[in-house]
């Protein structure tokens, strides 16, 4: 029996039933504040975490949310649920859209999955998110990783050639609109030569795209 004064026990599963339902209640803070007391009794509560990630978006603490997802991934993962990992490992990357291995991570486990135009979209996708000059690298790794599900992928093939040629390049840039070239028709065909043009501009750029036109 407990002496007057004496605190109470923290009942996880109470906890997360009360955060749960203040989530649907649209009170995020007060789920988030019944979620951290459970994890101040364990903070590798994997279940704990996976519910805290989205109500930490929610609130603009998105650095936290991608510790939460990623505790919760790991776990699933060392389970041996790759599957519902896989909507977490989703989440970091959506969540911390510069985190490339997130992205790959999800890519790969797409096409290991025998779903490889899913892993494509993902990688295109997240070569798209990263900005400017500092995320230029990023954008390259993702494309280089694209074009290995999918050697033959006109729009990554044309981003990745001009990123190269920003880079300085310019061979490996020029190899992969040759390659690009040979082995496509109709509308691409003439987007590639379009690229060659202006990123090569010349006589003989010029007068090919002319010829072909």
């Amino acid at each position: 029996m407990l002496g007057f004064g004496a605190a109470v026990p923290l009942n996880r599963e109470d906890s997360l039933r009360r955060a749960e339902d203040f989530r649907s209640r649209k009170q995020p803070k007060k789920a988030i504040a019944e979620l951290e007391k459970v994890l101040k009794l364990d903070p590798a509560d994997a279940t704990a975490h996976a519910r805290l990630g989205p109500l930490l978006v929610q609130v603009g603490e998105r650095q936290r949310a991608v510790a939460s997802f990623r505790v919760a991934a790991e776990d699933l993962d060392a389970r041996g649920f790759a599957d519902k990992a896989l909507s977490l490992w989703l989440q970091i990357a959506q969540t911390q859209t510069t985190d490339v291995a997130a992205w790959q991570k999800v890519a790969q486990r797409y096409a290991s999955r025998g779903h490889k135009a899913d892993g494509v979209k993902v990688l295109w996708q997240a070569s798209l998110r990263q900005e400017g000059r500092e995320g230029r690298p990023r954008a390259v790794t993702l494309l280089r990783d694209l074009l290995r599900l999918d050697g033959r992928h006109p729009d990554g093939t044309l981003a990745l050639a001009r990123l190269l040629k920003k880079d300085g390049a310019a061979a490996e840039a020029k190899a992969l609109l040759e390659q690009l070239l040979l082995t496509s028709a109709g509308p691409v065909r003439q987007r590639v030569r379009r690229a060659q043009l202006l990123l090569f501009p010349g006589p003989g750029t010029l007068w090919r795209w002319l010829r072909k036109r």
